[in-house]
């Protein structure tokens, strides 16, 4: 992920846009489909479907919300179409956590391993969830959870991930009332 955050980043600085603005500690929209309670202040920056969240920054942790991926839609951008792994509507959570790892494989994380998968609310719906370990290609171990749900044919996933030493457990509790808060709108 944090490869997107430095691919959104870029983007934003090139077209002149503000990169990132507050999130207040009260009841947020994530697109259109969910609401949640941060019970912090965070940074966010926002590009289509992605919206990155950070209170120390990207590369020390972040959360990520992905709204809405379509059938035939990659989580990862900037990759050759043909060869980055796309979503399909009828993914089992099983199939939805390889293309998760997979994806975190095509952004340049290193020895992924996933865990725990498990069936969670996701709001009032039915959904998933997994725990991941990886290392980016610096070397920085990381931690990370992945909660999600296909809603009307769409993907919708929170990814918060955090060095392992510090920064994951540091925000670990309030992702969980994150996830926890979810409402659908």
């Amino acid at each position: 992920m944090r490869h997107i955050a430095r691919a959104v980043a870029l983007a934003l600085l090139l077209t002149g846009c503000s990169t990132y603005s507050l999130v207040e500690p009260r009841r947020t929209a994530i697109g259109d489909l969910y609401t949640v309670e941060p019970q912090i202040a965070w940074s966010a920056v926002r590009m289509g479907k992605m919206e990155i969240w950070t209170v120390d920054g990207p590369s020390l942790q972040e959360l990520a919300f992905i709204k809405g991926l379509r059938d035939g839609e990659p989580l990862v951008e900037g990759k050759a179409r043909d060869k980055r792994p796309q979503f399909k509507k009828n993914m089992t959570a099983s199939d939805l956590m390889e293309f998760v790892v997979d994806s975190v494989s095509m952004m340049g994380g290193q020895q992924i391993a996933a865990k725990n998968l498990r069936p969670i609310p996701f709001g009032n719906v039915p959904g998933f969830r997994f725990d991941l370990s990886f290392s980016t290609q610096e070397g920085l171990e990381k931690d990370a959870v992945v909660a999600g749900a296909i809603v009307k044919d769409r993907l919708y996933l929170i990814h918060y991930s955090g060095t392992r030493a510090y920064y994951y457990p540091k925000y670990q509790a309030h992702v969980e009332q994150i996830i926890d808060s979810i409402r659908m709108q």
